[in-house]
């Protein structure tokens, strides 16, 4: 009877070591996934969450030297545009939140100005000295240089007011519109090279 009941506790304390461990592995397992961020996506209570593209954007501006405009997240339309002139090394970079605010100020598509820059003047690495002319802006038939402005910001200014008074207010809307007076003697490839760059700054 003895030698039963010793065999019984035995057989009872293995079983409930073994429970022991059974639930210990269990919790371990089904423990709370912490929270977690990484620069492309964003893993929440174990959800994998994709980050949206301004949050890419402003991971980006923390980690690496391009120039960024300092803009709310609200807005990622200066980021982009700094995006497309630090991509192409433009001495412009850093002036998205000024393009942003000119376009807003004559209700014109922000992406316009560097398209045309980018089209002209390989986006203002290719003006007279100084000028800071980046838009072939009042450069007439048979002249060599255009318009001279004190800095980007001014030139800027003064084109965006241009386009609104003297193209897209006269019913040139359009960048095949524009073409036919800003550079009446291109064969297409004005409106091609401006529509590749606005391209490239529309949001994926």
């Amino acid at each position: 009877m003895k030698k039963f009941l010793l065999v019984a506790i035995l057989l009872l304390g293995f079983i409930s070591l073994s429970l022991f461990f059974l639930l210990s592995a269990f919790s371990i397992t089904n423990a709370e996934t912490p929270k977690t961020v990484d620069l492309g996506n964003f893993f929440v209570d174990g959800e994998n969450r994709i980050a949206s593209p301004i949050n890419q954007y402003y991971s980006q501006a923390q980690t690496s030297n391009k120039t960024l405009a300092a803009v709310g997240r609200s807005d990622s339309r200066p980021v982009i545009i700094d995006n497309f002139l630090s991509s192409h090394k433009s001495p412009m970079s850093g002036m998205g939140a000024v393009f942003v605010r000119e376009a807003d100020k004559y209700n014109i598509d922000y992406r316009l100005l560097p398209a045309i820059a980018f089209q002209e003047s390989t986006l203002g690495k290719k003006i007279p000295r100084g000028s800071h002319n980046a838009f072939g802006w009042a450069i007439y038939t048979g002249a060599n240089s255009g318009a001279k402005f004190d800095g980007w910001e001014h030139a800027i200014e003064v084109v965006a007011k241009g386009l609104k008074a003297k193209y897209i207010d006269q019913g040139l809307a359009t960048t095949e519109a524009i073409m036919t007076r800003y550079t009446p003697d291109s064969n297409g490839s004005w409106a091609f090279g401006v529509n590749f760059a606005i391209e490239e700054m529309t949001p994926k």
